[in-house]
């Protein structure tokens, strides 16, 4: 049964670097499909094109392991915290969650109630 298992895994390694080079692969003919008649660009190579890939994933996710959902909720977190809620939108959120009644034309609260704010 343990025999099975790492040809499992061996099987999914060898699909996932297959994965890889065709996705590469069909990039680099996007590449050169579009980019030399669109912006006279550049024709580029299977291994140019791996580079460019990996550039690119270095720019833009960095060189570590992506934690998208911790790191995201620390940043709205802090983000929150620096940026308190404006006027308007603390008395729309107050006022959907029922905590305030709506005044009427004179400014009055229904049945004479005074409205009182937190």
């Amino acid at each position: 049964m343990k025999a099975r298992t790492g040809f499992k895994y061996a099987g999914f390694g060898v699909l996932g670097v297959a994965a890889m080079f065709g996705f590469t692969y069909v990039v680099m003919l996007l590449w050169n499909w579009l980019v030399p008649e669109l912006f006279n660009g550049p024709v580029v190579g299977y291994w140019q094109t791996l580079g460019l890939l990996v550039l690119s994933k270095i720019i833009f996710s960095g060189l570590g392991r992506g934690h998208g959902d911790r790191s995201s909720h620390i940043r709205k977190q802090r983000c929150e915290d620096d940026f308190p809620k404006s006027n308007w939108r603390q008395k729309y959120e107050a006022k959907m969650n029922g905590k305030v009644e709506e005044k009427d034309a004179k400014g009055e609260a229904e049945d004479g109630e005074v409205i009182v704010s937190e």
